[in-house]
This record gives C-alpha cells, structure tokens and sequence, in this order.
C-alpha cells in the first residue's frame, strides 16, 4: 500500500514539473511578446522595427531565413526579410500560402513540397523544413515564414509558438503603416502649403502685372476714344482708330490671360443675376456683323422665340464666349457667310440654351479639332504666324461653358467650313422686374458735381477729359486721405475712387466715408471704385468696403459715362453693381 502511494506521488511530481515547465516556456513566450511591443512603442523606423522583431524571434525558435511575406494584386511578394537579396520575390496567389494567410500556422519538414515555391520568382526555397504562420499585412493577410537548412527541424509546438510570436509582425507591419501614412500626410501639407503659397504668390503676381499694365493702357485707350470724338481729318481719324483698336486688343489679351488664370486657380465665379438674352447678344452680334461685312462675308443671326425673354445667369460670361466664337468664324473665314443661331428648350428646372456659329472657312481635321480646345493650341503654328492670338479663347470658352452647366462641341469638314456649338443652363425669369441690359446711355446730366480720388497724374488728366464731356464740376485728390479730408454728406453726386494710392488707400477711404454718412443718417453717394485693380478677388473687396460699382482700367470713356448717369438716375444709391469697363 505504501508503495502504491509512493509510485502515486512520483507520478504526480512528474506531472507537476511537465506543469512548471509548460507554464515557465509560456511565461517566457509571454515575455518575449511584451518586450517586443514594448520595443515597438519606443521606435518610429519602420526597417529598424522589422530588424528588432526578427531578434525576438531568433531568441525563441531557431531559423536560418525569415520571410514576410504579404498580398500585391493577385500574388503573394516578400517585403521584409533576414537577407535583403530576398525582399521582392513573388509567389502566386491562392493554394496552400492563401491557407495559412486566411488560417492557421502549418509546419512542413521540407519547403520544396510547397507548390507555391516551385513557382516563386527571386528566391529558391532552402532544403530544410519551415513554420507558416498567418499575419495581417497593410495590404491584408499575409504570411510569416521562418526556414531551415535542417529538414523537420520544426514541430507542432514550433508552429503554434510562431503563430503567437507573428503578433509582432503583424504589430510591426501596421506601425510601419501608420509612419509611411503619416510621412504621406506631412507630405502631403507641406505640398499644400507651398501649392497655396505658389497660388497666392501667382495671384500677387498677376493682380501686380494687371495693375501695371492697365495703368498706362488707360492712358493710350481712353486718350485715343476722346481723340477719335474731336474734329479731325479723315487721315488723322483713322490713326486714332487704329490707335484705340490696338490698346483693346492688348486689353483682350490680358484679360484672356487673367482668365485663364483665374479659371486654373479655380477663382473664375459666375454669376446669376437677371438678363435678357435677346439684348445681351447684340452688342456681340452688332459688333462681329461689321467686322464680316468688312471683310465682305455675310453674316446672319438667327434667333429663335423660345430664347427670348428674360434668363437668370452671367450674360457678361455669355457674351463672351459666343464672342469668341464670332470672333474664330469671321478670323478664318475668308469668303461666303457667318452664320449664328440661337435657341432656348426649356426643361422642368432650367433652359439648355444653345449658341451655334457656322462658318465656311476652310475648316480643320479631326486631328487639329482635338488640339484646339488645348491652351495656347491653335491647331497648327501657321494659323498663329497668320492671324495671331493666344490660343486661349476657345480653351476659356470651355471652361465658362463647363461652369454654367453646359459645353462647346465641333463639327467641321476641311475646305467646307466649321460649326461650333455652345450650351450654358439657365433659370427662366419671370416677373424678374427690370432685367440688365445693353441700353444705350441716357441723356448727359449738366453740373455734375464729381470727386476723383486719384494719385496717377496721367489717370487724373484721362478722367477730366471724361467730366468736360459732361460738363462735371470736378475736385480732385491725390490719395485717399485727402478724398476723405474733402468729403462732406451732400456736397458731391457721385466719386470716382481709385484703390491704390498712398497714405489712404481707396478701400479704407471708402469705408471712412461710409461711416460718416451712417453717423449723419445721411443718403449713401454712389462711388464708383475706378481701378487697374481688376481681378474678381479686388471687385469683390470694393463692393464689400462699400463701393456701389466698379469700373476697371482702361475705361471706356462712354462706359464710365453711362454708368454714373446710371447709378446717379435710375439705380438706388445702396445698390451695388459691376460695371463693365
């Protein structure tokens, strides 16, 4: 009996230390796990991360090669491994690596029994057995390998103890993840900083070569506008003309590069405001008639009865592009007819209206079609050797029609002409109540009384030439402090502000003179904000300081005219407008 017990205790101390031994190999699995998280937490290096993790796992399990191994596309490709010459071998998807990817950890006794390495492109399998455990990789599951020169050098309890360590891997795999996310992001906001500061210094730029160059134009245009309207020879009136052609065509080159630039910065709005579209075109159509019949083509305008009335959009935008087109069609079109048709098929939210001009110029081919609407394209170079031009305005016509909800499409057969069409959506209006249009200027008003805040003395010579038009009773300051030293409520019917001048710029003047009015309750005088400044970003601010329109550089001496007699008639003095220059 006592032997029995004896054998009895023997066995259960047997037991006990298999228990002891089990438990320490799994405190110590235990520890290795732990102090490799906690060597992960205290490392951000991505290659240094893998090289400490493939430490720990020589610590537990004998190996002569590791592999981790994670899913690209259809095939399994090793990314990180002991010997560098190994990263980048590929396997082919599915079969026994999906398994374990998507499973279990598998021992096998010798790695060439794995079909998957009879196909591996980069790496021969070693001739000994290996452990395959499964890990999540950042582009999802994938494989831990660990291989020996031995065969069946690894048991199931090898397996089961990588499968836990893999931990780490996968552990390893998602902070390298979240370093390479977070390098992207902080790259990513340094590219945005500098792609906003190249904007911002882009617009400085441009807003700087608008002002500087309209500033000397609108010496040479509105000079030349006021020349052509004295007394002159035949001889001396055509040079005038020519003259103030020149400047507005160099003013239409700049403001196709303005928008163009604009349009890239995403800054080019459009607005919705209500216009007859009737009226709106005909400055247009008036316009390009003559400049066809000069050139002894006909020229047609068909305009449909469902396009009249009144539409709710950007009729300056619209005049614009179907001014390109008119513009293109009479350019190379050298004999026959131009030939415009305009038409409006009103749906259940809005109206597709559509411009189409037809030429019989010689046309283009289909190759040349597709370069057309590429900026500063023309098709080819002897087209710019012959007419000129920037090769922006069909790219522009585009984008404007794009932005009111529509396109410009062509048509055209080489030697029998061209057809382009324009579509832009708008809102029918009715009862809208007095809608923009074109109307010629009322009647000159007699003893003006004006005050122009202007610090160039060529600009201040320009606009007295305008007053004595109409007979204005001018005062005239040089900067905006002296505007403001000079301003009482009721003693002007109207300013003329420029917007960058010294000691007081424009804008904080007209707030200052805003403010005087509203302390004194007084009724609001119409200033005018008259500037090289032209961008939509400076007519959005002169509005917003309290300017009632804004008039850019270089002025068209019957446009200025037209519109003060405009605000000063007919439009409330709170009413704020932009002027067409």
């Amino acid at each position: 009996m006592f032997d029995l017990d004896k054998e009895q205790l023997r066995e259960a101390l047997a037991s006990a230390k298999q228990i002891e031994a089990a438990l320490r190999e799994r405190l110590r699995e235990q520890d290795l796990v732990l102090s490799g998280l906690e060597a992960l937490q205290g490392e951000e290096d991505p290659a240094v991360l893998q090289a400490r993790v493939f430490d720990l796992l020589s610590r537990s399990v004998a190996f002569n090669l590791a592999l981790v191994i994670e899913p690209a596309g259809e095939d399994f490709v090793c990314t990180a491994a002991t010997d560098p010459a190994a990263v980048g071998a590929r396997w082919p998807g599915g079969g026994f690596f999906s398994r374990v990817a998507h499973g279990r950890a598998a021992v096998v006794p010798d790695n060439r029994r794995v079909p998957e390495w009879g196909r591996c492109e980069g790496l021969s399998p070693l001739p000994g057995g290996g452990v395959y455990a499964p890990i999540l990789g950042a582009s999802g599951p994938g494989l831990l390998i660990l291989c020996s020169h031995r065969a069946g050098a690894y048991s199931a309890r090898d397996g089961a103890l990588v499968s836990r360590l893999s931990l780490l891997v996968s552990q390893t795999l998602a902070a390298a993840q979240r370093r390479r996310l977070s390098e992207a992001a902080r790259s990513a906001d340094v590219a945005r900083q500098a792609a906003v500061a190249a904007s911002e210094a882009k617009s400085r730029f441009l807003a700087n070569m608008s002002h500087e160059i309209r500033t000397p134009l609108n010496g040479v245009t509105a000079v030349a506008d006021m020349l052509a309207m004295t007394e002159l020879a035949p001889r001396q009136q055509e040079m005038a003309q020519l003259i103030a052609q020149s400047g507005r065509m160099l003013e239409r080159l700049l403001n196709d590069v303005l928008d163009f630039a604009k349009i890239e910065a995403g800054q080019l709005e459009v607005e919705r405001k209500p216009f007859d579209l009737e009226p709106a075109l005909h400055a247009m159509i008036d316009l390009f008639a003559a400049k066809a019949d000069a050139k002894g083509l006909a020229f047609q305008a068909r305009i449909a009865p469902e396009a009249a009335g009144l539409f709710e959009g950007d009729s300056l935008r619209v005049r614009q592009v179907l001014g390109n087109l008119l513009s293109n069609a009479v350019k190379f079109t050298e004999a026959g007819e131009v030939v415009l048709e305009v038409c409006a098929e009103d749906g259940p939210e809005d109206s597709l209206i559509t411009l189409r001009v037809t030429d019989t110029g010689g046309g283009f081919t289909p190759e040349h079609g597709a370069r057309l609407f590429d900026r500063f394209e023309q098709g080819d170079d002897s087209i710019t050797r012959q007419f000129g031009g920037t090769g922006l305005g069909l790219a522009i016509s585009r984008s404007l029609a794009e932005m009111m909800g529509g396109a410009v499409t062509w048509r055209s057969t080489p030697g029998q002409g061209s057809t382009f069409e324009a579509t832009f959506r708008a809102r029918r209006v009715r009862d809208a109540g007095p809608a923009i249009t074109d109307a010629d200027a009322p009647p000159h008003p007699q003893d003006l009384r004006v005050l122009v805040a202007e610090d160039n003395p060529n600009n201040r010579r320009i606009v007295a030439m305008v007053l004595d038009l109409v007979q204005a009773q001018a005062t005239y300051a040089e900067n905006g402090q002296e505007a403001l030293d000079a301003f009482a409520p009721g003693r002007f019917d109207i300013i003329l502000m420029d917007l960058q001048m010294p000691v007081l710029d424009g804008l904080s003047a007209t707030r200052r003179i805003r403010e005087l009015e509203r302390a004194e309750t007084a009724r609001p005088v119409p200033i005018i904000a008259l500037s090289a400044n032209a961008m939509t970003h400076h007519v959005a601010e002169a509005l917003a300081a309290g300017a009632t329109a804004h008039v850019a550089k270089p002025i068209l001496p019957a446009g200025l005219i037209q519109t003060m007699v405009g605000l000063i008639q007919d439009a409330p003095a709170s009413t704020a407008v932009k002027a067409a220059s």
